[in-house]
């Protein structure tokens, strides 16, 4: 009689449970109708505000790229101002110009023999490219050579020093 006492009371308690269930059934339907509306509605709210900013975006787009451009170009004619107070870069405009001074010459010279019927003897230009980080590239790979040079010059002193050092 005790297992059909055990089955009775299961029995029992899932009968309860069920009815239980059946009473929040109803309840647990309307809450989850509920957060369904919930999260649709807040879809919906987010889509509306996404939309709204998007329409004033488009109405200030341009002011603020502007404002940008306008910036950027600040910003530009300082980098350019700094770059052109530093000795290095007006050394390397003074080469730069020695270079298109070159070009003048070579161009009024072939001039005058042309104005002069004379045959044209004159070597062609050469077009120099702007190899600024070419160059500071080299002077860089050739200042840090000559370093290690005299490092391992230093290196062969010590180990002579060393060798000749009496004991």
């Amino acid at each position: 009689m005790t297992m059909s006492n055990d089955v009775s009371r299961a029995a029992d308690k899932l009968a309860k449970l069920r009815a239980q269930a059946d009473r929040l059934a109803g309840p647990m339907a309307d809450a989850e109708a509920a957060l369904v509306a919930a999260e649709e509605a807040e879809q919906a709210r987010r889509a509306e505000r996404a939309a709204e900013y998007d329409r004033t975006f488009l109405t200030t787009w341009t002011a603020q790229a502007a404002e940008r451009s306008d910036r950027a170009n600040e910003l530009h004619a300082e980098f350019i101002e700094l770059l052109s107070a530093e000795p290095w870069f007006q050394a390397y405009v003074a080469h730069r110009a020695e270079r298109y001074k070159r070009e003048k010459i070579l161009t009024a010279a072939q001039n005058a023999q042309a104005h002069l019927g004379e045959a044209r003897t004159l070597p062609e230009q050469r077009w120099y490219d702007l190899r600024i980080i070419e160059d500071i590239t080299s002077a860089v790979d050739n200042a840090a050579a000559a370093l290690g040079v005299a490092y391992a010059e230093e290196l062969d002193a010590q180990r002579n020093a060393y060798i000749e050092a009496a004991d």
